[in-house]
């Protein structure tokens, strides 16, 4: 019943293979855990990740080759319907025993693959990623892009979050958000811990940026914070998974003049995933149709954008004589 407690087996099951252990084990003790069931469709909530949508993914897979709806699932594991739709979609996180159990359903050999893997994933995915000790609004971005292969990402006001220095990102959260020292220094701690994902080891996420020409004349923090940042981000530049554009003024109104936005790539056949943040919250869009906007927006930012080498240019000489001599 999609659920981790003791298993009320005979004694002598343990002579029987890992297959039939199982199933006596999910058909025993019905009445005696009906309480169980109703508490564990309640969902585990946590951000659902490409690792989780890839599980759910294969799972699914399987669920249809057996030829069952998830309906019918629902009631040989006696769970509901939604909560099957919830694990396949990534939403909810199956233990081992969750996934265990539907593989026995579908009738996939517990010792073999494709069995193994998904149970090894199954298992990778209890383990709690530093960015859910946050919570708040970020939680979900950050357990995207610390999976996401490739980044492509426009700013129209701020230098992004993982080109950021450390002084550039604390006048970032304090101004106008947070009078609290200690929540301050957190936000700014886990913003440079997500800036390891452009130096992780052996892929590291590959990052194409491009800056408003605002996004790099804004004082944040006064003149010597800025310089600091340009600076960062001439050195930024020379990694070979760091690419960075600056969108002059002159370039003229362009697709993505509301607002900023990110287009997050991952390995496999994981879908992209599109990323806007407003005022009013957070928007992750998944359908081709909005992905397509996004990356026609891009497209066109991308063409009207100086080249990389010109931006570094240019940034290089605001660095050199300020955001007021350099008109």
């Amino acid at each position: 019943m999609l659920s981790d407690d003791q298993s009320c087996a005979s004694s002598d099951a343990t002579q029987e293979g890992a297959h039939d252990q199982y199933l006596k084990r999910i058909r025993c003790g019905t009445h005696e855990r009906a309480d169980l069931v109703q508490n564990h469709d309640m969902p585990r909530f946590t951000p659902a990740t490409p690792r989780s949508r890839r599980l759910g993914r294969e799972l699914r897979k399987l669920r249809e080759i057996k030829g069952l709806t998830g309906e019918e699932t629902a009631n040989l594991v006696r769970c509901s319907s939604s909560r099957i739709s919830r694990i396949e979609s990534g939403e909810i996180k199956p233990r081992a025993g969750d996934v265990m159990e539907l593989l026995v359903t579908y009738g996939v050999s517990l010792n073999e693959e494709p069995a193994t893997s998904l149970l090894q994933q199954a298992r990778d995915l209890r383990e709690d990623g530093w960015w859910q000790r946050l919570g708040g609004r970020y939680a979900t971005y950050i357990a995207y892009e610390s999976e996401a292969v490739e980044l492509k990402n426009f700013e129209p006001m701020l230098v992004p979050g993982l080109l950021q220095t450390e002084r550039y990102a604390r006048e970032v959260n304090t101004i106008g958000r947070e009078s609290d020292t200690d929540t301050i220094n957190q936000r700014v701690a886990a913003r440079m811990t997500r800036q390891e994902v452009l130096h992780r080891q052996p892929t590291p996420l590959r990052m194409h940026a491009i800056l408003s020409e605002a996004a790099v004349r804004t004082e944040v923090g006064g003149p010597e914070i800025l310089r600091e940042q340009l600076d960062h981000l001439v050195t930024l530049s020379r990694m070979p998974n760091v690419t960075i554009q600056v969108l002059r003024f002159e370039a003229g109104a362009h697709l993505a003049d509301s607002s900023g936005f990110a287009l997050l790539t991952f390995e496999q056949d994981d879908p992209p995933l599109g990323y806007v943040e407003t005022l009013a919250g957070e928007l992750f869009l998944e359908s081709s149709r909005d992905l397509a906007r996004l990356s026609a927006a891009y497209d066109n930012l991308r063409t009207l954008a100086m080249s990389p080498a010109e931006s570094v240019k240019f940034i290089k000489e605001l660095s050199k004589y300020g955001a007021q001599r350099l008109a």
